[in-house]
């Protein structure tokens, strides 16, 4: 006989899924898929989900478009209103000399409000690893971020977000070092945290941002547009 199949362990293979799917894509999320509240101390939650963004760089203006990135991303409660993430997701480098790259975020969130209040307001620190390929050959880059978030509980099971994040991206083992290879993006998403379950909640969210970008002395810069939905779970 056949064991039943949790909703947790659907929502595993649905992350194990989302990480093995090829892609073309590469971006940086700057959307949050999360609120401002953290996970209760030793509670452990994921998500995972697709979007897309769209950025139009240059002069004259063209259009730089992944409509598939798949995107996936785990938090620990470590203490009351403190938890840690790891994020999964390519990375931003729209550019003819740039191959596919690959990214990991760490960060930490601390939410300022105690829990049950109509509004939350957190702040999320982090840093990144990636590598990317530059004519071919791999680099190392390194990625600081930070973001500001405020959160209204709508009821106990619908919540609104908006979020504003600044990430830098560095490559300082390219030629010419960090500063003629890096990306900044500054940016603001709006969210929705709907939860249908006790435990599960989907996340769609979008995003705008301004992008300025430089590798081996080209530059690209202009506006972004981002969004996406993510599954998420807690236990």
């Amino acid at each position: 006989m056949l064991k039943r199949i949790t909703k947790t362990k659907i929502l595993i293979l649905i992350l194990i899924a989302f990480l093995t799917i090829p892609t073309s894509s590469y971006a940086f999320w700057v959307v949050n898929f999360g609120t401002a509240r953290t996970l209760n101390k030793g509670k452990f939650g994921f998500a995972a989900g697709m979007g897309g963004q769209m950025v139009f760089l240059g002069n004259p203006r063209l259009l730089s478009a992944f409509f598939t990135i798949p995107h996936a991303g785990f938090r620990y409660g470590i203490a009351e209103r403190l938890d840690a993430g790891l994020r999964l997701a390519p990375i931003p480098l729209p550019f003819a000399t740039v191959g596919p790259g690959f990214g990991v975020n760490l960060d930490i969130k601390y939410c300022f409000i105690k829990p049950e209040s109509k509004f939350d307001f957190g702040v999320v620190l982090g840093l990144g690893g990636a590598h990317v390929l530059i004519d071919e050959k791999t680099r190392y880059a390194y990625s600081p971020n930070a973001a500001l978030i405020g959160t209204y509980n709508v009821n106990k099971t619908t919540h609104l977000t908006t979020m504003a994040r600044y990430v830098n991206l560095a490559i300082p083992t390219a030629p010419q070092g960090a500063s003629a290879n890096y990306v900044n993006i500054a940016g603001v998403s709006f969210g929705l945290k709907k939860d249908i379950r006790p435990n599960i909640s989907i996340l769609p969210e979008v995003g705008v941002y301004s992008y300025d970008g430089r590798i081996v002395g080209t530059g690209k810069s202009g506006p972004g547009f981002q969004y996406g939905l993510m599954i998420a779970t807690s236990f």
